[in-house]
């Protein structure tokens, strides 16, 4: 398919892969899968399977001493994430129209369109997150007596995951307190896992020396032929493992004092320079050679995959938070609005809705205009 254009070789493989779906759904009509619990509709199967439900009821018995203080933990988490999205999302529509340079970029993830170079990290972390979300729902709705109507797994286009179907008119008898733990358990623990995920990259994957990002033009580093992406590995022999120790050396370097670097450049071959310092603009007294440094990790693909399932884990815990329905976060909006303000909760359920969505999608908006199309 060499001689291809990409948007020829892309309408290939989408070709092949809805005529896939096709087939998938016509067999299971054919043969009458649902009977067995496989359920396939366009672009979605179910498979539905009563060993998912013994293993929720498993866990909530094993864990059933610990597991109420955790839900109540869980509860105090999803708040948090609430608060911290809205003021998130209310700072940076503020950055975006007033400080364009402190706004972060927000946009939705479509794999194809916004999810490109980082597609099969994003579809692994989504599989992840999809399955500890919907199962956390589960055995805490197993612990609260709240039955479960049915398990299992399932693949939405090519997304696999995991889900967890409560039974609706057993959840809606339930007390509010006990919705709010099942509502609170999918993204609680998805932030948890994030968490988790983050003190794991801290440990395993320390830093190996300290990155160039950037020269400052006319420099010494510049004239050295120091350039972004090249590595110090050490200062005068003394290995500069982290950013910290690269800057303890580097406050008893003397203006006009020359350094010994060893560093390894962005090709990979390594060579040791000798770089004469000059006084750093904002202070006369402390040497500079005109770099920004930042902490060097090497990369890998176990490094990617556990970055960016970290990003997305607690990224979609704060979003699924957010008061919007049928997000998790509207659900539990709407069952303490119903609990206090009765017969006026659906009304302001729909206007906080419609609020944050609005706030939302302003931030989406916004991105693109200040930022251009963006994919990762």
């Amino acid at each position: 398919m060499k001689h291809l254009t990409l948007f020829d070789q892309l309408s290939f493989y989408l070709f092949i892969f809805l005529l896939a779906w096709i087939i998938a759904y016509l067999v299971g009509e054919k043969f009458r899968l649902k009977e067995r619990g496989i359920e396939i509709f366009p672009l979605i199967l179910i498979l539905r399977t009563r060993k998912a439900n013994r293993i929720l009821d498993t866990i909530a018995k094993k864990t059933g001493r610990i597991l109420p203080t955790v839900a109540n933990i869980f509860i105090v988490l999803s708040v948090g994430l609430m608060v911290f999205g809205a003021y998130t999302l209310t700072k940076n529509l503020f950055y975006l129209f007033y400080r364009v340079e402190a706004a972060v970029p927000i946009f939705p993830a479509v794999p194809m369109i916004t999810v490109r170079e980082s597609l099969p990290y994003f579809l692994v972390s989504v599989a992840i997150i999809i399955f500890i979300h919907e199962f956390a729902h589960g055995i805490v709705a197993s612990h609260e007596k709240v039955k479960v109507k049915s398990a299992g797994f399932m693949f939405l286009a090519i997304i696999p995951g995991g889900f967890v179907e409560p039974d609706e008119e057993s959840f809606k008898k339930a007390e509010l307190t006990k919705k709010l733990r099942i509502l609170a358990a999918g993204s609680s623990a998805n932030l948890v896992f994030g968490l988790v995920m983050i003190l794991i990259l801290a440990a395993f994957f320390p830093p190996t020396g300290v990155l160039i990002q950037g020269v400052v033009n006319d420099s010494p580093a510049a004239k050295a032929g120091l350039q972004p992406g090249d590595v110090i590995k050490s200062v005068y022999g003394k290995p500069t493992p982290n950013l910290n120790i690269f800057r303890e050396i580097m406050r008893d370097v003397k203006v006009g004092e020359t350094v010994v670097l060893e560093v390894e450049f962005k090709n990979g071959s390594t060579s040791t320079l000798k770089i004469k310092t000059i006084s750093a603009p904002e202070n006369k007294s402390r040497a500079i050679i005109g770099i920004y440094p930042s902490d060097y990790i090497k990369i890998t693909p176990l490094y990617l995959t556990i970055f960016w399932v970290q990003l997305w884990s607690i990224s979609i815990a704060i979003i699924n938070m957010l008061p919007i329905y049928p997000l998790d976060g509207g659900s539990f909006v709407y069952y303490l609005l119903e609990k206090y303000f009765k017969k006026h909760a659906k009304t302001l359920k729909i206007i906080i809705s419609i609020v944050f969505v609005a706030l939302l999608g302003l931030n989406i908006a916004l991105t693109f205009l200040r930022f251009g199309f963006i994919s990762i």
